[in-house]
């Protein structure tokens, strides 16, 4: 039980996460032409093995790299507080969980997606190994483990069962995050499965516990994390062209970390200790934010589609939390946030 411990110490990082102008067209680069050189970028958590792009980016100095001297990051309270700090205006950028975006963007028209630092769904549903379960219909008549009643899995969970006719077949139990009550409900055959982050997922991994990943496609090509500003910001003086130099900093940082992930992780121990005082749990834990970070097929690293989108969308408006006309189209590809978009890629060589 001891290596649990250590492991959610290591994890904490990760786990304290838990997940008005119009379009305009023109060159990726805005105003003056000139990038300014300070930018601030507000995370929803520290800095650590999740976040390792944005300590990359800093120890290679590809911020400088690309005319942005002076980068601050800093750390918000959560990504729903950042989504709030969005939509007041107090933020130009803020890496936040897509369904934050999405009910950001249901509050403020002018909320844009710069790219997206995790790809896939930050939330799974697992199969015990064990249990021979080996899809969703598999858990007909079975009990799923969850982490609690209002934990960030549930409109995952919800919508896959209620799609796959499951909702009233399938007995859901809330067991806690990674911890002793949950591995112990998980060791028994309490529960046949589990939801969560993958965060929970290493630290059983790191207890010999291997699960199946049953999440329906649909709903694992939702994005975690994502760079959030606003039109109004990139319409302002240089505002595009700070935009493109962050989307650039960042993208090339993530595809180093997903390249050399050995160096990555070297990196990232020499400048954020803590996130490394149990070298294995950190090990299977990089594995797993890197898991999460590679794009899908043959996809772009940061790159999304409006696709994606609806699908949270419309899972988000089931669950009542943004309005069913929502539509993030406009907001995640085409116009000014397609064209920086494209302008880093075009500077990173991707």
């Amino acid at each position: 039980m001891n290596r649990t411990i250590a492991l959610l110490g290591a994890t904490a990082v990760a786990v304290s996460l838990a997940a008005c102008g119009s379009d305009s067209g023109g060159d990726a680069g805005g105003g003056s032409g000139s990038t300014p050189s300070e930018v601030e970028i507000l995370l929803p958590f520290p800095e650590g093995l999740p976040m390792a792009p944005a300590t990359v980016a800093k120890e290679e100095g590809y911020f400088q790299e690309f005319g942005l001297e002076e980068v601050k990051i800093s750390v918000a309270d959560g990504s729903g507080y950042l989504s709030q700090q969005l939509v007041a205006g107090n933020v130009n950028f803020a890496l936040m969980g897509s369904s934050d975006a999405a009910v950001a963007a249901s509050k403020r028209e002018d909320v844009r997606v710069l790219f997206c630092h995790q790809a896939t769904n930050v939330y799974r549903i697992g199969a015990v190994a064990e249990s021979g379960v080996n899809d969703l219909a598999g858990l007909k008549g079975k009990t799923l483990g969850i982490t609690e009643p209002g934990g960030g899995e549930n409109t995952l969970v919800k919508a896959a069962l209620e799609e796959a006719g499951l909702s009233e077949d399938v007995t859901t139990l809330p067991i806690g995050g990674s911890g002793p009550q949950s591995l112990s409900a998980i060791e028994s055959g309490k529960v046949q499965a589990y939801a969560s982050s993958f965060p929970d997922f290493a630290s059983f991994k790191s207890e010999g516990i291997e699960f199946t990943d049953i999440t329906p496609e649909k709903y694992a090509q939702i994005p975690g994390t994502c760079m959030t500003t606003t039109q109004e910001f990139l319409d302002s003086e240089g505002g595009k062209d700070q935009a493109t130099a962050v989307a650039a900093a960042w993208i090339k940082a993530e595809e180093y970390t997903i390249n050399d992930p050995e160096a990555t992780l070297e990196i990232i121990c020499s400048a954020v200790a803590s996130a490394c005082k149990n070298r294995e749990a950190a090990e299977i834990l990089f594995d797993e934010a890197i898991e999460v970070m590679k794009p899908h097929g043959d996809g772009r690293v940061g790159d999304t589609t409006a696709e994606v989108w609806a699908t949270l969308t419309d899972t988000l408006a089931e669950a009542d939390v943004v309005p069913a006309e929502l539509d993030m189209s406009d907001k995640v590809a085409g116009g000014t946030v397609g064209e920086v978009r494209e302008a880093a890629y075009e500077k990173v060589g991707a």
